[in-house]
């Protein structure tokens, strides 16, 4: 078993030279990365509860400085990932921003920077399908944590970015910056998903060229979808995709949409 010492001397150290994840320390279900997590977790709740309380233009400067840290982590780890393996090669068919969390890097200055329903648009995605996205690969960091220890800059990097996920999205919901209440037409339901349908069109372009690869997971051959995609042709795996989607952005919306057309029915019908 590692010990923390030799963890942080190979903290830049890739996966291609490390042991297997069941000598590491800190691999995925660990003592190591339980505690971790659970640091984190409390941390990041503590963090966005006092930050929740800021006024609405700090709020908006501490938004923008950690998306600009987000954007430069996840280029150091594209060229990371790039230049520190056995082979020096960039993996376009798997390392490109365009996974369902990636979509995060592109909504948040809609959410920062846009007034009404671009800013409404970019918090849409944060506080749905990020929201999502981020609670699961936050408690389930399966891709990274089965070949790396938390204590890693692969480790650091997942719990860092999807983290700060899950802290914009609790920040947005619990200062009243993003609420779901919102919801009044059925665009209302349809613009939080605008930042995923426009990151799925370069991600199909990807998936269907030559290179091959399932961002987004559109041909359903990552995880535990993949028994379902050895069995779905590519259109209908597309297109179930595009519906799964769509349902995740507008459910957190749903009830509040309802409720708000039941109000303004008694003043229609008078």
């Amino acid at each position: 078993m590692s010990t923390i010492w030799y963890l942080l001397r190979n903290f830049f150290t890739h996966k291609d030279f490390l042991p297997p994840a069941n000598e590491l320390a800190g691999s995925l279900f660990t003592p190591l990365h339980f505690g971790f997590a659970a640091v984190l977790l409390v941390l990041l709740i503590v963090l966005a509860i006092r930050m929740s309380k800021w006024s609405e233009r700090r709020i908006r400067v501490g938004f923008a400085v950690l998306w600009g840290v987000l954007v430069f982590l996840e280029a150091a780890k594209i060229l990371w990932e790039t230049y520190s393996g056995a082979q020096v090669r960039l993996e376009v068919g798997g390392i490109l921003p365009l996974y369902p969390c990636s979509i995060f890097l592109y909504a948040m200055p809609f959410a920062v920077f846009g007034r009404g329903k671009l800013r409404y648009m970019g918090c849409g995605y944060v506080c749905s399908l990020g929201f999502l996205g981020a609670a699961i690969n936050f408690f389930y960091p399966a891709n990274v944590l089965s070949n790396y220890s938390c204590i890693s800059f692969a480790g650091f990097h997942t719990f860092f970015y999807h983290g700060s996920m899950l802290f914009c999205a609790l920040v947005m919901l619990l200062s009243g910056y993003h609420s779901y209440k919102q919801a009044r037409t059925a665009w209302d339901l349809l613009l939080p998903a605008i930042p995923a349908l426009a990151v799925s069109i370069p991600a199909n372009l990807v998936n269907f060229s030559k290179i091959g690869s399932d961002y987004m997971f559109f041909k359903l051959n990552s995880f535990f979808m993949a028994p379902l995609g050895a069995i779905t042709p590519d259109g209908l795996s597309v297109v179930l995709v595009y519906l799964i989607y769509l349902l995740i952005h507008a459910l957190p919306y749903l009830p509040f949409y309802i409720q708000n057309k039941r109000k303004s029915s008694p003043q229609k019908a008078g």
